[in-house]
């Protein structure tokens, strides 16, 4: 290595990603210096970079985020959007067999969503450090994984364990964009030549930009006047960016609120504006130093790309065509209580009333949905299903309503349908209605009510005829109480109640279904895998499936695997005993009668413990819990839960 190398350097764990990050930083005259270093040698290799003169380092995330946690340097993630999926997804749907998705730390919800959408059967592997990178391979390896999607440290042992695998490679874009947030800071402090207290206060602020940049950049101090924004907010603002430093951000986004940031000190995500004619979604984040408010750095990310991402989505999925799968054969128990929900809802499917259906997570509120449909006069009639959870608010919206065209900026030319019109004649199925926006809450009463619905940015009427089944795993009339869910519309999906009971209150059906599932997986693994169910179960009898069927399930597969290896019933005991571990992990923080449907007052002690027990850092606390941030986010503030850490 040189004896000097340059403020910003680029580490790349790829051949594929040094060629592209050269070919863009000679073609715009940059210099920054490229290495090529593994997951486990990129930390010892960063300090002596910076021993050397570099100020700032960007890799991929895996790297990036050991980086951060051993450097005093700022670290530049070079993202991996939902668009460096795509070419894959394409490769993906023609795959015969189970997929595995590796990353560091964790993995996009978008991809979930889009595996989700595309019906791929996918299992999800994260890792910390290279050692852990080793073991989810052979983790997937066990499982029978077809092919793994991950980085370069992935690809290293899936070649070395014989397990197909696509890299998913940087973009231009996101490659150019790093590059970009990286010369922010050196190019503020060459051109203001701040003294070390200020430079602490920019430093601080450009932390804040890395952690939620994503588009276009701009960042106020705290009289509102413009100190920053990158050439992508030139674009949106159309505006040079000096013609906007200095400026009142009223002049250049009259529609703007952030000056409503800099006094409140609160945060806003995920907001949807307007800005000169570009829908666009846009971050409002303080910045705090010391305790006090010094400034607020906005992001904004425009819808039009978002949208692209969701209509390939779309597309493939009105390939497969709305169709119900099930019917209630396919339900299976002889117990008195799955009986009795089975002539209900029998019943109810020959009616032409609006069904609720509540039940605890995995017991199967869909199935039961398909069945009702297809027993139903509108059997021959489509059956769309939409998880109301799954997507934003805005882009929620759309999929149910369609839109116009023109409608905004990226709407698809000739508009589009939404759910409420794909579903005509047939049966639109409501999935976790519970997390529905208010919002939308309201517009879906309009639609129950009179039998109608406008598309966004349209004027016309459209009529609809629609069976309606909505399913919610959580109580309602709680929703209610907490003004997260409206009475009317409440009133308006209840007509007919379905209750499906968790599997403790019918552990007879337990081995019925066991050896369903088992005769499952010997088909599609042509096997013939005998499994001793009475004699597993009965050391199982006071354990209350949690995760009812869909945890069963996750159980027989893990017996199916070991049922194939050597010290198989020492193997089958450890199963056992790691399912008791979890029970007994669950019964301490749930004291509350197991038989009433409380699955909020649990999800909510599950959260502060796991907060408690991360120090209430929230990058760990989501990992954990194995969702989001935004997500983690979104739950604290729905049961009030706040917390205050010390500097």
């Amino acid at each position: 290595m040189q004896e000097q190398v340059t403020p910003i350097c680029l580490i790349s764990p790829s051949k594929e990603l040094v060629k592209l990050a050269n070919k863009i930083i000679n073609s715009n005259n940059k210099k920054i210096d490229v290495f090529i270093k593994k997951l486990d040698e990129a930390l010892e290799f960063s300090k002596e970079l910076i021993s050397k003169g570099a100020r700032i380092i960007i890799s991929r995330k895996g790297t990036t985020e050991i980086l951060k946690q051993d450097l005093d340097i700022p670290t530049v993630n070079i993202d991996t959007t939902l668009s460096d999926y795509i070419p894959i997804m394409e490769k993906v749907i023609k795959v015969k067999g189970k997929i595995a998705f590796f990353s560091y730390s964790e993995i996009s919800n978008d991809v979930k969503t889009m595996c989700y959408l595309l019906n791929i059967d996918a299992d999800y592997y994260t890792f910390n450090t290279f050692k852990d990178c080793e073991i989810c391979i052979k983790n997937a390896m066990a499982k029978n994984i077809v092919l793994g999607i991950g980085g370069t440290s992935t690809e290293y042992f899936a070649r070395k364990y014989g397990l197909n695998h696509i890299v998913v490679e940087s973009s231009p874009t996101s490659v150019k964009k790093a590059i970009e947030v990286a010369e922010q800071p050196l190019k503020v402090k060459n051109r203001e030549h701040i003294i070390q207290e200020k430079l602490k206060l920019k430093m601080e602020r450009y932390k804040t930009i890395f952690n939620y940049t994503h588009d276009a950049i701009i960042a106020v101090d705290t009289t509102g006047k413009i100190e920053i924004l990158n050439s992508l907010a030139e674009k949106i603002v159309k505006s040079d960016s000096k013609y906007c430093i200095g400026k009142d951000i009223k002049e250049v986004i009259h529609n703007t609120r952030l000056h409503d940031v800099t006094k409140s000190g609160i945060k806003e995500t995920d907001e949807i504006m307007n800005i000169n004619g570009t829908m666009v979604s846009t971050n409002r984040i303080p910045i705090i130093v010391d305790q006090q408010i010094k400034g607020v750095v906005a992001t904004f990310q425009e819808i039009k790309s978002l949208q692209k991402s969701e209509r390939k989505a779309r597309v493939q999925l009105h390939k497969k065509g709305f169709v119900a799968k099930h019917n209630f054969d396919d339900i299976i128990g002889s117990s008195e209580q799955i009986k009795k929900i089975k002539k209900i809802a029998y019943n109810y499917s020959l009616s032409k009333f609006t069904i609720l259906i509540t039940g605890e997570t995995g017991t199967g509120k869909e199935l039961f949905a398909q069945s009702i449909h297809n027993t139903s006069p509108r059997k021959e009639g489509p059956f769309v299903a939409i998880n109301c959870s799954a997507l934003s608010k805005n882009i929620l919206e759309s999929e149910l309503f369609g839109y116009e065209e023109g409608s905004f900026t990226g709407a698809i030319k000739g508009g589009k349908q939404g759910v409420f019109e794909l579903a005509n004649g047939g049966t639109l199925f409501l999935d976790e209605v519970g997390e529905m926006p208010m919002e939308i809450q309201v517009k879906l009463l309009r639609a129950l009510q009179e039998n109608e619905i406008r598309r966004i940015g349209g004027e016309s009427i459209i009529p609809i005829n629609i069976r309606f089944i909505a399913a919610t795993n959580k109580n309602l009339f709680n929703e209610i109480k907490e003004h997260r869910f409206r009475e009317d519309l409440y009133y308006r999906l209840n007509v007919l109640n379905l209750t499906i009971p968790p599997l403790r209150n019918r552990k007879d059906d337990i081995i019925e279904i066991a050896n369903n599932i088992l005769n499952e997986l010997n088909y599609e693994n042509k096997s013939n895998i005998k499994i001793d169910f009475n004699s597993i179960f009965s050391k199982l009898t006071n354990y209350d499936w949690h995760g009812n069927v869909r945890e069963l399930k996750s159980f027989v597969e893990r017996l199916f695997v070991v049922s194939n290896e050597e010290n198989r019933k020492n193997k089958i005991d450890d199963l056992i005993n790691e399912l008791i571990r979890q029970h007994t992990k669950i019964d301490k923080l749930d004291k509350h009668d197991q038989n009433d449907f409380d699955l909020t007052t649990f999800e909510k002690n599950n959260i502060i413990k796991t907060l408690m027990t991360n120090n209430l850092e929230i990058g760990k606390t989501a990992e954990t819990l194995g969702c989001s941030r935004t997500t983690l986010w979104r739950k604290m503030k729905e049961y009030k839960i706040n917390i205050k850490r010390k500097n």
